[in-house]
């Protein structure tokens, strides 16, 4: 008992300092944007939607939910056009500098849970659809500029690691990580 009213003192405290650091905020985003694949042969590229929806410290450390998706097509193999897509709905944990300015850079690191649904070649050439769930992460650098008090733009762009899985072809029974995504997004978001 004496550590759960040790443990409620804390959390008392640290909210009350917190708060008269100054004030708690609220983000909410919608962005739009295409992702790119880089370092595989596949080379995949297409279009991406991202929501993000968080609460920020007065020390500009946030932490929200974040949904994000997208569709690429990559490489055409034997007459065929692979597909790598995802949907992904996770946590992302953000740090804003100069969040007081009209300009606020921010990094961010997301956990999620992804389901991909690749469209690729088996070892015969004919094409097949898998379904693949799994945790993904990724590291996103970003920056917001503000037109007024509350509406800004958002600008980001993210390396992404497992949201896209496919089938190994020496372990039919495994799947494993696709090459990291870049995506690369912009659109409107509200501060409150």
């Amino acid at each position: 008992m004496r550590h759960v009213a040790s443990l409620g003192s804390l959390v008392a405290v640290l909210w009350a300092g917190t708060s008269a650091a100054g004030e708690w905020r609220g983000y909410a985003a919608a962005s739009a944007g295409f992702v790119i694949d880089h370092t595989s042969g596949i080379r995949a590229k297409g279009g991406a939607l991202q929501a993000y929806l968080g609460v920020e410290t007065p020390f500009g450390l946030s932490l929200g939910v974040v949904g994000e998706g997208a569709e690429t097509w990559g490489a055409r193999i034997q007459g065929q056009q692979l597909q790598l897509d995802y949907r992904s709905l996770g946590l992302e944990l953000r740090l804003r500098f100069l969040r007081d300015g009209g300009v606020n850079p921010w990094v961010g690191v997301r956990v999620a849970q992804s389901r991909s649904t690749p469209l690729t070649l088996d070892d015969l050439g004919a094409p097949r659809r898998m379904l693949h769930d799994g945790l993904s992460t990724a590291v996103r650098i970003g920056l917001d500029t503000w037109l007024g008090s509350h509406l800004g733009i958002t600008a980001s762009t993210a390396w992404q690691w497992c949201d896209v899985r496919v089938d190994s072809s020496t372990a039919p029974t495994s799947d494993e990580c696709a090459k990291p995504l870049h995506s690369i997004l912009l659109g409107p978001t509200l501060r409150f």
